[in-house]
């Protein structure tokens, strides 16, 4: 179920985005082409950084590095790849990357809905032991709904981007949703069952760090934008 979600939620997010794209009068065809990099490279870099967080089992295990059919793909290092592939591609076609940013921002946000879906159908991301009534039974414990919690978040998300879309300057949707999950992420992951360094979990530094220089982008655009 993990697989097929993952799937659905790529198919969807591919064609809400050439939808986007049709309204703002972007070539459809560009979309087409550069959704085939940044899912390749997010794909890689979401498994690269899945194994990189647990490379003890899959040393002893190399072979299950390939079955992404199972789960294991770490959000941060997807995005930070398809950021990188997506900035390299329009950049070669001398495009404007903040525009693509800015249309795939709501796809990305529903592909990510039906992500963690497959997660939760799956019993992915354990979250901390509770007594709560809205715990669930996982692992042999009554945990916190991690998973459904980030799902709300990320429908919250969602429905901010589309109150602020149209109200906001070129790039400005992409670096809002970059800071409002990276805080969203930093608060649920105190509820995740993962080993803690410093007091942190490993995704909460990486959304510390794209918080902050998502926000600085922001301020940069803003003053230089002020001052033209």
């Amino acid at each position: 179920m993990y697989g097929v979600m993952f799937a659905l939620g790529v198919l969807v997010a591919y064609y809400v985005a050439k939808y986007l794209a049709r309204k703002k009068g972007i070539d459809e065809k560009i979309i087409s082409d550069i959704a085939i990099y940044i899912i390749l490279s997010g794909i890689i870099g979401a498994r690269l950084l899945y194994v990189i967080l647990n490379l003890d089992y899959f040393l002893r295990n190399p072979f299950d590095i390939l079955k992404i059919w199972e789960g294991g793909l770490a959000y941060f290092g997807g995005l930070i790849a398809a950021i990188i592939t997506g900035y390299i591609y329009v950049k070669r076609k001398d495009l404007d990357f903040f525009l693509f940013a800015d249309l795939i921002a709501i796809p990305l946000v529903i592909g990510h809905i039906f992500g963690r879906i497959g997660d939760y159908l799956t019993g992915g991301h354990p979250g901390t032991v509770t007594n709560l009534p809205w715990a669930i039974l996982l692992e042999g414990a009554l945990r916190h709904p991690v998973v459904i919690y980030e799902i709300l978040g990320l429908f919250a998300i969602l429905g901010i981007l589309f109150l602020i879309k149209n109200r906001i300057g070129k790039g400005e949707l992409f670096l809002s949703y970059l800071m409002l999950y990276s805080v969203q992420r930093f608060a649920l992951d105190f509820f995740r069952e993962e080993m803690a360094l410093f007091g942190l979990k490993s995704a909460q530094y990486i959304t510390l760090i794209l918080f902050i220089v998502a926000m600085m982008t922001l301020i940069i655009r803003r003053v230089k934008k002020v001052n033209e």
